[in-house]
């Protein structure tokens, strides 16, 4: 008999691209292509200007930050935005603002 497999916790990531999609709206997308093609992602998903992405335990808070500032370098938007840090609702997150 097969054994089932544990449920690796997780813990969801908020980011708030309202700034992002203000420029283009295909950013957006881009971003998120970009964090499910680097990260172990278990689910993405976008309402309006958020984007919750869940990850397993094992990728930090800081790890997810080094993604998405690759993600601003190679896509040529790291002179015109920053990331910031946001705590909304005791949820953990990251937020683009303009520089």
């Amino acid at each position: 008999m097969a054994r089932k497999k544990k449920k690796e916790p997780t813990h969801i990531f908020e980011v708030n691209v309202s700034k992002l999609s203000i420029s283009q709206e295909k950013y957006v997308d881009q971003m998120i292509s970009f964090i499910s093609e680097n990260l172990k992602v278990n689910d993405v998903s976008k309402d309006g200007n958020h984007v919750s992405v869940t990850l397993p335990e094992s990728i930090t808070k800081r790890m997810f930050k080094l993604r998405l500032n690759r993600f601003l370098y190679q896509s040529g938007l790291k002179s015109d935005f920053r990331l910031i840090s946001m705590l909304n609702e005791g949820k953990q997150g990251y937020m683009f603002m303009n520089r």
